[in-house]
């Protein structure tokens, strides 16, 4: 029983370790910032992009999109069309977008492979036996970005801040996706 949960333990870890997933946040906030000042806020059209990132035209609509379709998690203000009359403006830069691909060094462990046998007796007997095993090593990839949302009053004051960085075997348009989905979400914790 011993050698069959350390190997059930150790393939567990092989397989945990081979998965890279990751969230990080930072942000900033105004102290002593009046926003009952904010009622109407614009969502710049553009997304801004860092000199290192590109993505092709699909994604870029797709990252546009998703900016549209999340606005409805902005409860507390009304999202306007015309910058000229909006409180406070919604800005993105794309600082990182990309893949990353990682190799995983052959393994070699120990299962435990169960052998049946029926006799002509029609009796079946089996046994447990400890086999090691060979996995070959192999890539695995994952995709990446990180983000800019910033929020600012009419007069370019930052109200608030954050960069997203996540990272996961995801793609990289679901993951900012939840990161616009969060970003909308805490903006309307602010008031």
């Amino acid at each position: 029983m011993k050698k069959y949960f350390s190997s059930v333990l150790i393939m567990l870890c092989i397989l945990l370790s081979a998965v890279v997933a990751s969230a990080e946040k930072a942000e900033w906030k105004a102290d002593n910032y009046d926003l009952s000042k904010v009622q109407k806020i614009y969502v710049e059209d553009d997304v801004e992009k860092d000199e290192s990132v590109s993505f092709s035209d699909l994604e870029t609509l797709k990252v546009r999109q998703s900016l549209d379709e999340n606005e409805k998690y902005i409860k507390k203000y009304r999202i306007v069309n015309n910058k000229d009359i909006a409180d406070a403006v919604l800005s993105v830069k794309m600082l990182t977008w990309g893949t990353k691909k990682y190799w995983v060094d052959e393994q070699t462990v120990t299962e435990n492979q169960t052998i049946t046998h029926t006799g002509k007796d029609g009796k079946t007997s089996s046994v447990t036996i400890p086999v090691t095993v060979t996995k070959p090593g192999y890539y695995y990839y994952t995709q990446y970005f990180s983000a800019k949302f910033v929020l600012t009053d009419k007069d370019g004051k930052t109200i608030f801040e954050r960069i997203d960085k996540r990272e996961d075997e995801k793609k990289a348009y679901d993951m900012f996706n939840r990161a616009v989905k969060d970003f909308y979400k805490d903006v309307n914790s602010l008031k």
